[in-house]
């Protein structure tokens, strides 16, 4: 169905003129009139009645002009959602937990604007929950996180692009925090306090064969910096990643020395998008070339 025909018909309608609707249309009175022939001719009904006092709709012309107008209303609204589809399309979404400072999306963000500089990059800073919520959903691309259980869990997977040590974290005032490096040996007799084992496979069981006198205990709560400070007032050791250190002072920050590495990536759901597969390759890229 021509759309020109139809707004001559909704045209007419307004003004209730044959003369009046082509002069808004800017077009002559009898090809206004040609384009409503086509059109009656088309749907097989008269639209308007026409009599020497004017022209009013049909019945059936009232009928047609309320549907044609919810049409144009949802069309709009159709078009409205296919914009933002379309927007979206074009924005690549990273997640990171809200609390922890975020490593990857950092240092990748720079170098993947200069080769696509008309994507939008979106940062999104949650809970863990909710970001794969999100992420399960498709509101996100990525969560950046660490390889462990959950990261390949109900059908995601996981992209390795750092391996990280650990940070000893401790008050100033701790008998080791003035080291500039530690090891397992030198913690042998401490309490030392991990975020989520399953962040760093193997490390539990290393330490419960290796050093059974040094304490271990998990505590979620980690995160939270209130919690990190009454923590290691009380003389307790904390294992962070090295890029969360500075988020954390004033306390003090030691670097572990051990034979033992945890990837750090990005998580995301198969297919991924041609979006995630630019992000992923410029991170490779900048994590092969640090000094992107």
């Amino acid at each position: 169905m021509n759309t020109k025909n139809l707004d001559t018909f909704i045209a007419v309608s307004k003004y209730a003129s044959i003369n009046a609707a082509a002069e808004a249309l800017f077009i002559s009175p009898p090809a206004l009139q040609q384009q409503l022939n086509r059109l009656e001719n088309e749907i097989g009904f008269r639209l308007l009645d026409r009599n020497p006092g004017g022209i009013r709709l049909t019945p059936a012309g009232t009928a047609f002009l309320g549907g044609i107008e919810k049409m144009r209303s949802g069309m709009e609204l159709l078009l409205t959602h296919c914009r933002e589809i379309d927007s979206m399309s074009c924005c690549i979404r990273i997640g990171a937990i809200l609390g922890l400072q975020p490593d990857l999306f950092p240092r990748v963000s720079g170098l993947f604007y200069q080769k696509y500089p008309n994507v939008i990059q979106k940062p999104v800073m949650e809970s863990e929950d909710q970001l794969f919520s999100d992420l399960d959903s498709g509101a996100l691309d990525a969560i950046e996180y660490f390889d462990c259980p959950k990261a390949h869990a109900a059908g995601r997977d996981f992209e390795a692009l750092i391996w990280e040590g650990r940070d000893c974290l401790m008050s100033p005032s701790h008998p080791l925090a003035s080291r500039k490096e530690l090891t397992l040996d030198d913690l042998r007799g401490q309490h030392i306090i991990v975020y989520r084992f399953d962040r760093i496979p193997g490390f539990r069981e290393y330490v419960e064969e290796c050093y059974p006198d040094i304490r271990l205990s998990e505590d979620t709560r980690a995160v939270d910096f209130y919690t990190m400070v009454r923590s290691f007032e009380d003389g307790h050791v904390g294992l962070i990643p090295p890029h969360c250190a500075s988020q954390f002072l004033p306390l003090k920050a030691v670097p572990l020395v051990l034979d033992m590495k945890w990837a750090l990536g990005l998580v995301y759901r198969e297919p991924r998008s041609a979006l995630l597969e630019q992000f992923i390759e410029v991170a490779r890229q900048v994590f092969r070339n640090p000094a992107q």
